[in-house]
């Protein structure tokens, strides 16, 4: 009786062992897939080549000229807003942004516009610092967004 009991214990032990490995494995190909669709789409945004992302900067750069005067002999930073969540913990500049959007940084003011509904969400002043160890060298200034935050 002893003995059918442990036998049948072991079985369901090795049963329930069998079960976590299928389990375990089936979540580890899920977090493989995912890390390769991400490195896949990390080497898609690094291969895009200076020429393309300068060309696609001025696209969006234009457009935005047409709804605020932005002078044509500065060309201005153009970034992509990818991780809105962390850019709002950070400054609430970004509270009306969502992925996708693009801030447009010129030396007197920091542009949040939404490509999608071609409209302008913010404008702040932004103040030029330098960065740190650079200033003694005489390096260019980098824009601060209002609220003190480098974007």
């Amino acid at each position: 009786m002893a003995h059918n009991r442990s036998s049948f214990l072991t079985i369901l032990i090795v049963i329930a062992l069998l079960g976590l490995v299928f389990v375990v494995d089936a979540r580890r190909k899920a977090v493989q897939d995912q890390l390769q669709r991400l490195t896949v789409r990390l080497e898609q945004l690094q291969s895009g080549n200076a020429e393309q992302n300068k060309e696609a900067a001025r696209r969006i750069v234009e457009k935005v000229r047409r709804h605020i005067a932005i002078p044509a002999d500065i060309e201005p930073t153009v970034a992509t807003v990818v991780d809105v969540e962390k850019l709002r913990e950070r400054n609430a500049f970004y509270a009306k942004a969502e992925n996708g959007d693009h801030l447009i940084v010129t030396p007197d003011r920091a542009i949040l516009y939404d490509p999608d509904k071609d409209v302008i969400l913010d404008v702040v002043p932004v103040q030029l610092k330098p960065l740190a160890g650079e200033a003694a060298a005489g390096a260019a200034a980098a824009p601060v967004a209002a609220g003190g935050t480098r974007e």
